[in-house]
């Protein structure tokens, strides 16, 4: 898996290679700012310094080239951030495409399969962006422990996925390079997994109903959250304090 992002690490733009993703969105930055915004408007400690007056500290798993981190940062929300990937040339990326305006680079670490070089309950916030269905099903069991692992107690998990059930999703997915191997997976799944690795207490949304580039429209996308046909869905998790 790492080799196969190795490939695309040099050239990656959010599989903007496809015509009809262009369309949606003048950039991949568009569609990361709509999961970002959803995460600012749940995750209000990213606004500001929290109890204990530091940062949240925040784990961006499978973070490929950093783009979600750097979105979130851009848009203001304060934490401590560190990403990790299979991809050492993903990470690399991270870190050149860093902007020098958002303060110190993010800590970025190597994967080892669905390992982290993570200590135990470290992390306030762990965010899974498209990234499950990269991952083998039968691997997937253990992206959720690990996740749960290093979060730690009353810590929230975030994971967004492409909704398999929007037919848009399934045509782009199946022609864009990157996702070449790509299995997606339904909402049922990854709230079956994280049930079955933790005692969570979960809520859904589904997300991105309206071109993200029309970013005035997010008052449609959140009124029609409850619909399973967005282009994407968000899993929101709470680890038992």
């Amino acid at each position: 898996m790492s080799a196969e992002f190795d490939k695309h690490a040099a050239t990656y733009d959010g599989g903007l290679d496809h015509p009809l993703k262009r369309l949606l969105g003048s950039s991949a930055d568009d569609f990361i700012a709509v999961k970002a915004r959803w995460l600012l408007r749940r995750e209000h400690g990213l606004r500001s310094a929290n109890t204990n007056g530091g940062r949240l500290r925040l784990l961006d798993y499978g973070c490929g080239a950093g783009d979600l981190m750097r979105v979130l940062a851009g848009l203001g929300a304060r934490a401590s951030y560190a990403g990790c990937d299979v991809s050492t040339g993903m990470l690399a990326q991270a870190a050149a495409r860093w902007p020098a305006n958002l303060g110190a680079v993010p800590t970025l670490a190597a994967q080892h399969g669905a390992r982290t070089p993570f200590g135990d309950g470290q992390f306030d916030v762990a965010i899974a962006s498209a990234v499950l269905h990269h991952v083998p099903p039968a691997d997937r069991p253990a992206v959720y422990t690990e996740l749960g692992r290093v979060l730690k107690p009353g810590g929230r998990l975030y994971v967004f996925e492409h909704n398999p059930r929007n037919p848009i999703v399934r045509h782009v997915v199946a022609r864009t390079p990157i996702d070449e191997n790509a299995i997606l997976l339904d909402l049922r799944e990854v709230q079956d997994g994280l049930l079955g690795s933790g005692r969570y207490e979960i809520e859904t949304d589904f997300l991105m109903f309206t071109p993200p580039s029309l970013a005035w429209l997010g008052f449609v996308d959140r009124a029609l959250a409850w619909l399973p046909l967005g282009a994407q869905y968000a899993v929101a998790a709470r680890k038992p304090a």
